[in-house]
Parts: C-alpha cells; structure tokens; sequence
C-alpha cells in the first residue's frame, strides 16, 4: 500500500496538540485574573475606608480600616501565589513578555502600599492624593486582565475576556465613585468640581456596562439582572440627587452620612463582584468546554489517520469470478481514498483555524482601542499627577482640537512617551 509521508500525519496532530495545550494555558490565566479580581476589590474596599477615615479627621473607620488590611493583605497573598503557580512553574513556556513585563510593572507598583497606609495612619497625605494613589495601583492591575486578552487565541475566551475588563473596569468607576463621594459627605464639602467628578463617574459606569451588555452572552446577561433590579440601585440614585444638591454653604454638618453612603455603595458594589465572580466562573467553563471539544476532534482525527494507515488486504488482491480487476486499479483507487481522507483533514483544520482568525478580528480590534486608550490615559495620571476624569478631559480635548480619535490621540501619546 502507498501511503502519505508520515511528517503529515504527525504535524497535523502536533497542531492540534498546540492548541489544546494554548487553551490549557489561558485557563490557568483565567484562574489567577480571578485572584486578581478579588484582590482589586479588597484595595478598593481600603480605598473608600481611608477616604473616609482620613476626610473624617480620623473619627471615622478607624477600627474597620485596621480590620480591612488584613483582608486586603490575605487577597494579595492569594493573588501572588497564584501567579507564581501559573507562570513560574518548571512546564512553563514562551509567549508571555509582554505580560511579564506589565505583572513586573504592576508588582513594583505596589511595593507602594506599605508606606502609603503608613501615611494613612499618621494623618501625613490628603484624601485626594491618598485615593489617587490606590486608582493608580487599581489601574494598573485592570491592565493585566487587558494584556492577558490581548494573548489569548480563541475567540470565545477572548470575548469573555473583553466583557470582564469592562465590567471591572465599571465596577471600578463605581468604586471611585464610592470614595469621592464618602469624601464629599465625611468632609461636608461639595464643591463643584466634586460634583462633576461624581457625574463623570456615573457616565464612565454606564458606558462600560453598556459594553458588557453588547458582548455578553444570555448567562451573563441574565447574571446581570440581579444588580439592574436591585433595590439598592434606588437608594444609591437618591444619595446621588442629595449630593448634587448640596453647597458648601450647607448649614447642617452631614458627615453622618458618610457611613451611609459607603454602605450603600458597598452593597452595590459587592453585587457587582458576584457577578464578576460569575463572569470569571463562566471564563473557566468556557476554557473546559473548549479544551475537552479540542480533544475530542484529537481523538477523531487519530482513528481516521490510524483506519488511513491500515492495510486494506481484502480489498488489494480481489478476484471476482466474473473477472479479474487489475491489481493496479485497485492500489491506485485506495491511494486516491488515502490521500483523500488525509487531504479532508488537513482543510479541516485550515478551515477550524480561518474560523478562529475571523472571530477573533473584531474582537482583538475593540479589545487593541481599549487597551491603548487606557495605557494612554494611565500615563496621563502616572506623568502629570491628574485623576481619570483629568486624564479622560485631556483625551477628549486633544481629539477635538486635532479632530483625531480618542484612540489616534492616545497612541500618539504612548509614542511620544516612549522617546
């Protein structure tokens, strides 16, 4: 029998073997970006309780904010054991340097955090410049999850990837919104500018879920519901109204509702990361779904290459009473039903393959703006001191004078910042 060179065959197991062990990896990515998600809503917890605690003139969460740390503390540890489990392991391979490169950056970051609770403590930074720094630390950790999509190949993690940033990343607006707004209460202060930063927020939340509505499937829409209908949305929008009402020349000290504030704005909140739990949940079963169909078309590509490779004597050296068929015909008939079968599988897998491109195309498109948006705008706070809504101000300003778009504004940024 003539058969098809066997570098054939075993490339097109090896390219099936590649994929199986990609979506092996992303899954274990997948688990640390929810260590990561849990960490980053302990330090936003912190957050809002410094803000409190230091607007208050220390009257205020004292004893909460002592009680915070270790659990912001024990999310960390969490979160670096993780990693260290993922990346740093004896099977680990190429491919990640840009994102070890970002998790380096990150990490150094939050060598910070040590000496800036210790200035929490002892009364020695304001609230603004205390919150500026933990959105900084926060920013820079919403870009791994951005980086880790940016890697991924396949279409449906990747997707899933893109919803869980924005989601996060709306759940980390309303998390801002969470400090400046019990800064606002604790201090009885509500400027203007104030105000307009508690609207910006507002906005920002509003247009991340709004991404997330578009890419989510049904399960994570639905997941959803439980937040939109919540009675605390209510109560969160009345606290808002009262806000903006208020002046500096309010008579009655409100500090009070600080606390209540928080509370509030917590209990939304700690909705917002069951359903980010949920997302991350339905990013591991998604992973496995697609590892074990992965295998399965492993398996069938294996008995069809095997029953290829087996001789068919039966069928080679047939004679029929009636008359003989030429040996020859019959080789050359099996051998055009080999190379046949052979040549299926190959465009079968060039066809899965075009498959995935295509699907990712869109994805990676949207997914490449945001991330260099917020790389873009990330520089902006880091570099010129100033809060998101600063950075997103800049942006917005820099578009419309050179009538750019936001996401030609911001590479030119992250150009010039690297010369």
């Amino acid at each position: 029998m003539t058969t098809s060179n066997p570098l054939t065959k075993q490339f097109l197991l090896a390219a099936k073997y590649q994929e199986i062990h990609a979506l092996k990896k992303l899954q274990n990515s997948c688990a640390s970006l929810i260590k990561l998600g849990d960490f980053v809503h302990q330090l936003q917890r912190e957050r809002a309780m410094s803000n409190i605690y230091l607007s208050s003139n220390t009257e205020r969460f004292k004893i909460k904010l002592a009680e915070q740390k270790p659990l912001t503390d024990q999310a960390q540890d969490s979160f670096y054991h993780s990693l260290k489990s993922t990346y740093l392991n004896q099977e680990n391979d190429t491919g990640h340097t840009r994102l070890f490169n970002l998790l380096a950056y990150s990490l150094q970051s939050l060598d910070i955090l040590p000496n800036l609770r210790h200035k929490i403590t002892r009364q020695e930074i304001t609230a603004v410049k205390a919150t500026r720094s933990f959105t900084q630390l926060i920013a820079s950790l919403l870009s791994i999850i951005l980086e880790a999509a940016d890697g991924a190949s396949d279409p449906k993690i990747t997707r899933l990837l893109v919803v869980f940033f924005n989601y996060m990343q709306g759940k980390e607006y309303a998390g801002q919104e969470r400090a400046c707004g019990a800064q606002a209460f604790a201090t009885s202060q509500f400027t203007q500018q104030q105000k307009e930063q508690l609207l910006h927020l507002q906005t920002e939340q509003t247009q991340s879920f709004e991404f997330f509505n578009e890419y989510a499937d049904d399960h994570l829409l639905k997941c959803n519901k439980a937040l939109c209908s919540h009675q605390v949305n209510n109560q969160v929008n009345q606290l808002r109204s009262l806000l903006q009402k208020l002046d500096d020349d309010t008579s009655q000290p409100l500090s009070q509702l600080s606390e209540v504030w928080y509370e509030v704005c917590t209990t939304r909140i700690d909705i917002m990361h069951k359903i980010e739990q949920n997302i991350a949940d339905h990013l591991i079963d998604t992973a496995a779904m697609q590892i074990a169909c992965a295998e399965r078309m492993l398996n069938s590509n294996k008995q069809i290459l095997n029953s290829i490779s087996e001789p068919q004597t039966s069928t080679q050296n047939t004679i029929i009473d009636e008359g003989i068929i030429n040996n020859n015909e019959n080789i050359a008939a099996q051998k055009l039903s080999s190379n046949k079968n052979m040549f299926d599988l190959i465009l079968e897998q060039k066809q899965h393959i075009k498959q995935i491109n295509n699907a990712l195309l869109e994805t990676k498109k949207v997914l490449s703006e945001q991330k260099i948006i917020h790389q873009a705008k990330y520089i902006l706070i880091e570099q010129l001191k100033l809060t998101e809504q600063q950075a997103h101000k800049q942006l917005q300003k820099q578009a419309m004078d050179t009538h750019n778009s936001l996401f030609t504004v911001a590479e030119k940024i992250i150009e010039l910042s690297d010369t």
